[in-house]
C-alpha cells in the first residue's frame, strides 16, 4: 500500500526541480533547491579557507557551486521519476524476460530515459506508463537545456566581473590609489572613475540582479577579485563626493548608484551580520597631490550618512577574505604582497 503512494513524493520532487529551474534560470533570483545547495557548500568552503589561511581556496566556489547545483537537480529529478514508476508494480518489464523490473532496474530505466538515451532494455507495457516515459524523456531534455541556460550566463558574467576588476586593479588598486592615479596619470582625470565605467558597472549590476548567487563566486588572483576592487571603487567615489569642493565629476552619482545596487544584492545573498563601519580614511596624500578638499570634520559627517553603504562594502571585502586596509590602500601593493 505504501509503495503505491510513492508517486506523490516522486511527483513533488519532479515539480520542485522544474520550479527551481524556472526561478534560477529564467527569473531574477535563486530557487529554493539552489539556495539549499549553495549555502552549506559555500559555508564549508569559506570555513576551510579561513581555518587554513589560504584565501585561494575561495576560487573553488565557482566549480563547487555549479556542480553541486547540477547534481542536485539531476539526482532529485532521477529519484522523483524512479519513485513514480516504482509505485506501481508491473509498470516496467524487462524486454527479454518479461518480468517486472525491480527497484535497481527501475532506477536504471529512469536514468537512461531522462538522459534521452532510450536504450530499450526495459519497456513500459501499458499506454499510460508509455506516456509517462515520454514525459520523463521530455523532462530530461528540459533539464539539459536549463543546465546550459544556467552555466552559460555564469561564464559570461564572470567575464564581465573579471574585466571590471582587472580595469580597477590596473587603475589603482585601492581607493585612494584610484583617485591619485586618475588625478595625476589619466588623460580623462577623475572622469575615468565615473563616466568611463558606466557600461561595465551596468553590465555587472544587471548580471547580479538576474543571478544574485554570483556574489558567492570568487577568483584566485588579486587582479581578478571584484570583491576587493568594487569596495575600493565605492570608497573612492564616496571620498570624491564627500570631499571635493568644486562640482563633482560627471556621472559620479550614477556610478555610486550602481555600486549601491550591487552591495544590496550582495546583502540579500549573504545575510551576514553588519561588520564594523570602516574608519574614516586619512586624506593627507590626496591633499598633497593638489586636490582641494573640504575639512575632515565635514567629510566625517558625510561618511556617517553613508555608513550603511560602507558597511556593505566592508562585508563584501570580508566575504572575499580581504582586509579593509587592502581596500583603502593609497598606493599599489609591493610585488610580493599581491
Amino acid at each position: 500500500m505504501l509503495r503505491q503512494l510513492l508517486w506523490i513524493p516522486g511527483t513533488l520532487m519532479v515539480l520542485a526541480v522544474l520550479g527551481d529551474l524556472i526561478v534560477t534560470c529564467l527569473q531574477s533570483g535563486e530557487g529554493r533547491i539552489s539556495r539549499a545547495v549553495h549555502r552549506p557548500l559555500y559555508a564549508s568552503l569559506t570555513a576551510a579557507a579561513r581555518l587554513s589561511g589560504r584565501r585561494a581556496l575561495m576560487s573553488w566556489s565557482t566549480p563547487l557551486l555549479i556542480m553541486g547545483t547540477l547534481a542536485a537537480w539531476t539526482l532529485l529529478c532521477w529519484l522523483g521519476w524512479t519513485l513514480i514508476f516504482w509505485s506501481q508494480p508491473g509498470s516496467l518489464l524487462g524486454s527479454d524476460s518479461g518480468t517486472p523490473a525491480n527497484f535497481a532496474a527501475t532506477l536504471y530505466f529512469v536514468g537512461y530515459t531522462i538522459s534521452t538515451l532510450g536504450l530499450g532494455e526495459i519497456t513500459a507495457p501499458l499506454p499510460f506508463w508509455r506516456l509517462l516515459t515520454a514525459v520523463a524523456s521530455i523532462n530530461g531534455f528540459f533539464l539539459l537545456t536549463f543546465a546550459i541556460t544556467f552555466v552559460v550566463p555564469i561564464a559570461q558574467a564572470r567575464g564581465d566581473r573579471r574585466r571590471l576588476a582587472l580595469h580597477l586593479h590596473r587603475a589603482g588598486p585601492g581607493a585612494q590609489a584610484l583617485i591619485l592615479n586618475a588625478h595625476t596619470d589619466h588623460d580623462r582625470g577623475l572622469l575615468s572613475l565615473t563616466t568611463d565605467l558606466h557600461d561595465m558597472l551596468n553590465d555587472v549590476d544587471a548580471a547580479h540582479l538576474n543571478s544574485p548567487y554570483l556574489h558567492r563566486f570568487h577568483d584566485h588572483d588579486r587582479q581578478d577579485a571584484l570583491d576587493l576592487h568594487l569596495p575600493a571603487l565605492g570608497e573612492a567615489l564616496l571620498i570624491l563626493q564627500g570631499t571635493l569642493t568644486g562640482p563633482p565629476p560627471q556621472g559620479l552619482s550614477r556610478a555610486l548608484s550602481s555600486i549601491d545596487s550591487l552591495t544590496r544584492t550582495f546583502e540579500r545573498v549573504h545575510h551576514a551580520r553588519d561588520p564594523q563601519t570602516p574608519p574614516p580614511p586619512d586624506l593627507t596624500r590626496l591633499r598633497d597631490a593638489g586636490l582641494i578638499l573640504k575639512p575632515d570634520a565635514d567629510f566625517h559627517e558625510y561618511l556617517r550618512t553613508h555608513a550603511a553603504l560602507r558597511r556593505r562594502l566592508h562585508a563584501m571585502a570580508q566575504a572575499g577574505q580581504w582586509r579593509w586596509d587592502q581596500v583603502a590602500a593609497q598606493q599599489p601593493p609591493a610585488p610580493d604582497a599581491a
